[in-house]
């Protein structure tokens, strides 16, 4: 692959001294041409190329050099666009905190994306495509291991705190406190109203924008949430607020929340 280096740095000095506009290399033809065959194609013109310029035959090299250089310019921007695809799951995998959720599967991403960078710097395409592969495997599994530390955190938090709740649930059963999250992990196919509707959340899909205005430094759009994303759940909301989040949502009646729906105690 060091080879391809050399032909297409020679291809470039070439064609900088070229004047003529270069050939069209489908000859008319919309097909089109696989990454190998772009790879190969660029080296048999390189070497008819080279082959050209030993007998002489400057007008001939030229031609072939321009068709090699095409041929590898494809192929580079097919490299270019799997690393810009790995790059964006590697944000990914920092913005969920799988390092610290799930460092193991985390870290495993990280070597094969380092793997990645070594295969595009050597110019092959062939391994850079299948540890495209193994990448995107690896971020599933580290996305799905990250959910699932969450939620166990949040569960142990949420027993701890149930714990030393204990003697405020000594008063009367029908007035037992509930206790509930403050915190969301988003799980696969979830969006903000889906979330909202939730028994342990609001069981209100129509207070969606109370979560959505909690979090705006996270969520931009609020129809594209992803999974893992620690969303904020406001507990402490008044009744205007409430109603004024259903109205924005296109509740039919804001003003009438749902008996089910969570309100916070007043005292």
């Amino acid at each position: 692959m060091r080879r391809i280096g050399f032909f297409i740095f020679l291809a470039g000095i070439l064609l900088g001294c070229a004047g003529k506009p270069a050939p069209d290399i489908t000859n008319g033809s919309k097909e089109v041409v696989s990454e190998r065959d772009s790879l190969k194609l660029g080296m048999e013109y390189m070497e008819k190329g080279i082959e050209a310029q030993d007998q002489g035959d400057k007008e001939a090299a030229r031609q072939a050099f321009m068709q090699a250089s095409r041929h590898f310019r494809q192929v580079d921007r097919e490299s270019r666009e799997i690393m810009h695809r790995a790059i964006s799951e590697m944000k990914n995998i920092v913005d969920v905190s799988a390092f610290e959720y799930a460092p193991k599967e985390a870290f495993e991403v990280l070597l094969t994306y380092l793997k990645m960078q070594n295969a595009y710097m050597d110019g092959d395409l062939q391994v850079l495509s299948v540890l495209e592969k193994q990448l995107d495997e690896g971020f599933q599994k580290a996305q799905a291991s990250t959910v699932l530390a969450k939620q166990k955190r949040i569960e142990d938090l949420s027993h701890d705190v149930a714990q030393k709740r204990d003697e405020i649930k000594k008063q009367v059963q029908t007035d037992v406190l509930e206790v509930y999250p403050t915190i969301h992990v988003v799980k696969k196919n979830e969006t903000l109203p889906s979330i909202a509707a939730r028994h342990d959340i609001y069981n209100d899909s129509f207070m969606w924008p109370l979560i959505y205005k909690a979090n705006r430094d996270q969520i931009k759009d609020p129809k594209a949430v992803y999974v893992g994303q620690n969303l904020k759940v406001p507990r402490d909301m008044s009744t205007e607020e409430i109603i004024e989040a259903r109205r924005e949502a296109g509740a039919p009646d804001p003003e009438k929340i749902p008996k089910d729906a969570y309100t916070p105690r007043r005292k």
